[in-house]
C-alpha cells in the first residue's frame, strides 16, 4: 500500500510541555503555538492516541490524567480521564487501547482504558518516574527514583519483573522498535544512553552538558527528541551521534512528543498478531 500524504503537505509537529503549558512547534515553518495554558500543574510526559485523536498527559500537581483532542480547531479544551496520585509519566498502548502511568510517591504503575474505565494497579515498587512500552515484545519499562535507582521491565499484567540496568537516575525512557534498542536519559548527569532491550551493550549516545535539567525523551526511529533545560534537542544516532537545537524556550522544557502526521493513516497490521502477548 502506498501513502501520498507527505505530498499533500502533512508534516510532523513537536509537542512539548513547560510549567502549566503545552506548546507546539511546526517543524516545517519553525512557528511556535501555545495549545494549552494555565494547566495548574507541571507536565512531565505526553503521549498520543492516534486511533481516536487525543494527546494524553499527567497533571502531577492536580492528581489527574487528562487529554485533549489533537489536531483540532482552536481553542483546545482539556478533559479529565481519571484520578491518579501525583502521576509523573504515562504511555499509551494502542493495541488494547489502555493508558499506563507511574505515580511518583505511591510507587504504583496503574492503567485504565482510554475513557478512564477499568482502572487497576498492576504493580507497586519504590518511587517511580519514567515509563515506556515495547509494543512489539509487550514489555513495560520503568525507572525507580527512590532509595533504588534502576531501570526495570515488567509484563503488562505486572508479572516477570526484571531489573535490567542498575544505579541510574532516569527521567526519560524510549524504545526504538526497528533496531530493538532502549534509550534513557540520566537526569543527574544529563547523559543520553542506549542499550539492548535486556540492558546489555550500553552505549553513551550524547551528553547535554547540563545536570539536573534534562527530563523527557521521545524516540522516533533513530532520532531522539529530548529536553535540556530551556532547550529542545534532536539527537540523530543512526551512526555517530549528532545533535542540534530545535528551539530554546523561556521556560524549562519538561515533556516532549513528536506527533507523526502519518500516524493517523497507518494501518493496524503491525499489531494484529500481538494480542496473544498482551
Amino acid at each position: 500500500m502506498n501513502y501520498l500524504f507527505y505530498s499533500l503537505g502533512l508534516q510532523n509537529k513537536l509537542i512539548y510541555s513547560t510549567k502549566n503549558t503545552i506548546k507546539e512547534i511546526d517543524l516545517r515553518s519553525g512557528s511556535i503555538s501555545v495549545l494549552l495554558a494555565n494547566l495548574g500543574s507541571d507536565i512531565y510526559s505526553l503521549d498520543c492516541d492516534y486511533t481516536n485523536g487525543y494527546i494524553y498527559f499527567p497533571r502531577h500537581n492536580l492528581d489527574v490524567i487528562s487529554r485533549f483532542r489533537y489536531p483540532a480547531d482552536k481553542p483546545y479544551t482539556v478533559n479529565n480521564v481519571t484520578t491518579a496520585a501525583q502521576p509523573i509519566s504515562l504511555v499509551i498502548d494502542p493495541l488494547y487501547e489502555n493508558v499506563y502511568w507511574t505515580e511518583l510517591y505511591t510507587g504504583k504503575i496503574c492503567r485504565c482504558n482510554l475513557k478512564g474505565l477499568d482502572k487497576a494497579c498492576i504493580l507497586q515498587d519504590d518511587r517511580l518516574y519514567a515509563i515506556t512500552l515495547d509494543h512489539r515484545n509487550r514489555w513495560l519499562y520503568y525507572s525507580t527514583f527512590g532509595t533504588t535507582r534502576k531501570i526495570r521491565r515488567v509484563r503488562l499484567n505486572g508479572s516477570e519483573k526484571q531489573t535490567i540496568i542498575d544505579s541510574v537516575e532516569v527521567t526519560g525512557l524510549g524504545i526504538d522498535t526497528n533496531r530493538q534498542l532502549l534509550y534513557y536519559m540520566i537526569h543527574d548527569k544529563g547523559e543520553l544512553k542506549s542499550s539492548s532491550l535486556n540492558g546489555t551493550n550500553i552505549i553513551d549516545v550524547f551528553s547535554t552538558n547540563k545536570n539536573q535539567t534534562s527530563i523527557g525523551i521521545y524516540v522516533y526511529d533513530s532520532n531522539i527528541y529530548c529536553t535540556n533545560g530551556l532547550q529542545l534537542l534532536k539527537v540523530t544516532s543512526s551512526q555517530a551521534a549528532t545533535a542540534y537545537v530545535i528551539h530554546a524556550d523561556t521556560e524549562q522544557t519538561l515533556g516532549v512528543l513528536l506527533y507523526d502526521e502519518m500516524g493517523r493513516y497507518k494501518p493496524n497490521w503491525p499489531f494484529q498478531n500481538l494480542k496473544n502477548y498482551g
